[in-house]
């Protein structure tokens, strides 16, 4: 299986989901972007990404999405 190496960052593939599930970006938003952004906003994000994944939750049960 070849590897595919990249020879530059095409920046706009960083706003992708693809980019959000990958560790080694998380892992550096949450080393180095997190600790910049201040406490309050940094609280707000945390708070905002809850919300969604429990309104996500939520609307999985509703439409009986992933049902066994």
């Amino acid at each position: 299986m070849a590897s595919k190496i990249p020879l530059g960052i095409n920046w706009l593939d960083l706003l992708t989901f693809a980019a959000a599930k990958d560790p080694f970006l998380v892992g550096l938003f949450v080393l180095f972007i997190f600790p910049v952004i201040g406490n309050t906003l940094g609280f707000i994000i945390i708070t905002l990404m809850i919300i969604l994944f429990v309104g996500a939750i939520w609307y999985f049960h509703n439409n009986q999405i992933f049902a066994d």
